[in-house]
């Protein structure tokens, strides 16, 4: 089984809300539907849909604001997002279930603590194809707090042999240079290491905490980081064919 990431950044344009990559969205689901993978679950980033509303209401904070209010408002705008993937995976016959990341998982003061596999595992069982994606979820510490698509496939690593994460950069930099072998000992990543100057924050955490997660996550499956707005780059690296990316180890 694949886990693939489709990130926030390759969906949407981080600088506009509700902004969704439909031309982009549709290619790539194509390409994992023309690859040689049988079963695969998809896990989504909130992008524009999700980042901002998380980031007014400090939902990732130990003290977030109007905290009610962002839930309600942050899940609506992640389901509305998830919605408009399963209308394209519908237009493909590729036929997805919806399974928010708030109602799968369980966390402690921002940390997973548990993740519903079975879940995943009886509608892969069905023929049917997992959708996952970041969502505001309950903390028994603080209430509630973000659990982002990350996460998620930090949970759902150990039942898979391969985890992609799509993004909008060719993978991991440092000094401005694309490094193909990304291990643990060339963190912390700086300003400079990016090939280009990021303009958005992620409120599910900076680059370095991001990275950290997938270190974890390259312990229990191979870890590839490749470039989803480059034609074909995922259809390739799903069926194991040299591609310019970053493998995590």
């Amino acid at each position: 089984m694949i886990l693939i990431k489709l990130g926030g950044s390759v969906l949407t344009d981080k600088e506009k809300s509700y902004s969704f990559k439909t031309r982009i969205a549709k290619r790539l689901l194509k390409e994992i539907d023309e690859s040689s993978v049988d079963e695969f679950i998809i896990i989504h980033g909130g992008g524009s849909f999700g980042h901002p509303g998380a980031k007014k209401y400090a939902l990732n904070e130990k003290e977030s604001k109007n905290s009610i209010e962002g839930l309600s408002k942050v899940q609506l705008d992640m389901r509305r997002m998830n919605n408009r993937l399963l209308e394209l995976m519908q237009e493909q016959k590729m036929w997805g279930v919806s399974i928010p990341g708030g109602l799968a998982t369980s966390f402690e003061d921002g940390n997973l603590q548990k993740i519903n596999q079975d879940l995943f595992k009886s509608y892969l069982s069905l023929g049917a194809i997992p959708v996952g994606f970041g969502d505001v979820t309950i903390d028994t510490e603080r209430g509630i707090t973000i659990c982002s698509g990350d996460d998620l496939i930090l949970g759902l690593s150990s039942l898979s042999e391969k985890a992609v994460f799509v993004t909008d950069v060719d993978g991991i930099y440092k000094g401005g240079e694309l490094v193909r072998l990304f291990e643990r000992d060339m963190l912390p990543l700086k300003e400079g290491d990016f090939s280009r100057t990021e303009k958005t924050v992620d409120v599910t955490g900076g680059m370095n905490k991001k990275a950290e997660k997938i270190f974890d996550i390259s312990e229990e499956c191979e870890t590839h980081i490749v470039n989803g707005e480059k034609v074909g780059r995922l259809r390739k690296i799903l069926d194991d064919e040299r591609v310019i990316s970053t493998q995590v180890k």
